[in-house]
């Protein structure tokens, strides 16, 4: 791969980069009894009364599904904040591999710099699991969420199998598997809202 075509991808990844149970016992004591014998049998009465009268829980043969906890507003903008910061990272460091494949920076970061791709790629991946919207994040994320999800899980396995590549020392194959590992561009366009002018 000679310099230019280097350059060239370097600017393509550069641009693509641009989330107790409490029991109660009722009382199964009987009332004090004359006799040891009277005190045994009124024990036994009330506990099988006691048994037998309890109601129990209906069953309906669902599972039991707990209330979702409705999120604030602080919540939600921590959220966004934290991806976007995930998202700022994920793009540096997408620039140094670039630099990287074009020559400009050395070669012996490039695993380095391949793994810090690769972690940054589940962090957001896990930063979308939550149905928050806000930031440049578009609606339709959640509304067509399996396609999204689709792109997600395979950015995260090809730069994850880039990572690889790189940190077994096979700088050639890292570098051809940069380009398919980060389809940015396709992602961007669908699910990113442009910037707002400053």
């Amino acid at each position: 791969m000679n310099s230019v075509s280097h350059l060239g991808r370097a600017l393509g990844l550069a641009a693509c980069l641009a989330f107790a149970v409490v029991s109660v016992h009722p009382d199964l004591q009987a009332a004090p009894s004359k006799t040891k014998k009277a005190a045994v049998a009124g024990k036994k009465a009330n506990a099988t009364k006691a048994a037998s009268g309890a109601k129990k829980p209906a069953t309906t043969g669902q599972p039991t599904i707990a209330p979702q906890k409705v999120m604030s507003a602080e919540e939600a903008a921590g959220i966004i904040f934290e991806r976007q910061q995930i998202m700022l990272q994920l793009e540096k460091d997408a620039e140094q591999l670039g630099m990287i494949i074009a020559g400009l920076a050395p070669k012996d970061k490039l695993a380095a710099t391949a793994r810090a791709v690769a972690n940054g790629a589940k962090d957001s991946d896990l930063s979308f699991k939550a149905h928050v919207e806000g930031g440049r994040s578009k609606p339709e994320i959640w509304s067509k969420k399996p396609d999204f999800e689709q792109l997600m899980q395979s950015f995260v396995k090809k730069t994850e199998d880039m990572a690889k590549l790189a940190e077994a020392g096979n700088f050639n194959a890292a570098l051809e598997a940069a380009g398919d590992a980060m389809p940015c561009k396709t992602c961007h366009m669908t699910y990113r809202a442009p910037k707002k002018p400053s």
